[in-house]
């Protein structure tokens, strides 16, 4: 981007009092979140010290930022506390974009810069509209040969699946087995274990399957046909390592059956399928905490090994996004659509639906 594109950028930014943005203003019913979302106008917003001011140009869709506005499991701990007309809750976490602005004490950024947002397990909001601040530490730059589509689809997918690959601490020809390896997690990890050397196997439905194939995975195996532990038994190929992006108690049991005594079974989702959608009680929390850790030393002592597989984002994003660069691995993007409320609602329809295969992004540019 020249100069001349980023003066005018700044311009329009400074000239902008009021900006579109997608949000609640009321709390909404659980379940019932894509209803209470409108475009509303709000104020353009101003850096505090040490933020950016970034002109958006991409934001991907997760079904993590219903659960959060909602405040449904773990969202629990960081929904919105207080929601109306005056103080709307803003919709978003993923940013891509170009900075426009600069607060006071931030150094090495600069206008003009092409960014992305660090994820971390305290996620922001608010980045659904047409311009958002970030402390300067929650950035970096945009990988040159990422489009801001890409890099937008990319970066959270990356930052968790390159989290339990390093728990897994993948060796040349291990056997692997991915679990949900058509959602945005799985056909993230089926490329970096394919890149490592590893036989990946990917479960999934048999019309996600061509797509699995192309993207690394040696074989498919359809749940909707087999049961994968059923099949690894019957044909004595146990699996040192078994990713799991769907979860539930079944698929735990499923997966112990299909591992070698050495082997690891890694799960982001533990023993709840689908955690994020359910109001959990304090009790049921407690449960869900003290099965990950009783599974884990269990483990740890009888083998396989459990490991719930969650890293902190910011640690992993700069490895997981530099090999990614490096070896050409990219989130297939299922759709891009325009920064328009309808648009929107319906694909987080489908984001809940737990059928979108690859990532769905709101290109920002589109007019």
């Amino acid at each position: 981007m020249n100069n001349q594109n980023n003066l005018d950028l700044v311009e329009e930014y400074q000239s902008a009092t009021q900006m579109n943005a997608i949000a609640m203003t009321d709390f909404p019913v659980i379940g019932k979140v894509i209803d209470c979302l409108k475009m509303i106008k709000v104020p353009a917003p101003q850096p505090q010290e040490g933020e950016v001011v970034i002109k958006m140009c991409a934001s991907a869709l997760y079904a993590d930022e219903l659960y959060a506005a909602q405040c449904t499991a773990l969202g629990r701990f960081f929904g919105p506390k207080t929601v109306s007309e005056t103080e709307p809750y803003i919709m978003g976490s993923s940013v891509s974009g170009i900075i426009v602005g600069l607060g006071k004490k931030v150094t090495n950024r600069s206008i003009g810069q092409k960014i992305i947002s660090i994820p971390s397990q305290t996620p922001v909001h608010g980045v659904w509209a047409e311009y958002c601040c970030l402390k300067q530490e929650r950035i970096m730059q945009k990988p040159e040969n990422f489009s801001f589509i890409e890099a937008a689809g990319t970066k959270m997918p990356a930052c968790v699946s390159w989290g339990a690959i390093t728990y897994g601490n993948i060796k040349q020809d291990d056997r692997t087995l991915v679990i949900g390896a058509s959602g945005g997690l799985g056909i993230m990890t089926v490329q970096y274990l394919k890149s490592l050397g590893a036989h990946v196997t990917g479960v999934c439905s048999g019309k996600n399957e061509k797509m699995v194939l192309a993207h690394g995975a040696e074989e498919v195996l359809d749940y909707t046909k087999n049961n994968f532990a059923d099949l690894t038994i019957k044909n004595n190929q146990r699996y040192d390592c078994i990713f799991d992006f769907v979860g539930g108690i079944d698929v735990e049991k499923y997966g112990f059956r299909a591992l070698k005594k050495s082997g690891k079974f890694i799960t982001v989702t533990g023993p709840l399928r689908f955690i994020g959608e359910k109001k959990l009680s304090w009790f049921q929390l407690g449960k869900v905490f003290f099965h990950i850790a009783f599974k884990s030393i269990s483990g740890f002592i009888y083998g396989p090994r459990y490991i719930f597989g969650e890293m902190n984002p910011s640690k992993t994003i700069y490895p997981a996004i530099s090999y990614a660069v490096k070896h050409q691995i990219k989130i297939p993007i299922s759709q891009k659509i325009p920064f328009e409320i309808e648009a929107v609602k319906q694909a987080l329809n489908q984001v809940l639906n737990h059928r979108a295969t690859g990532r769905i992004v709101i290109d920002m540019t589109i007019s």
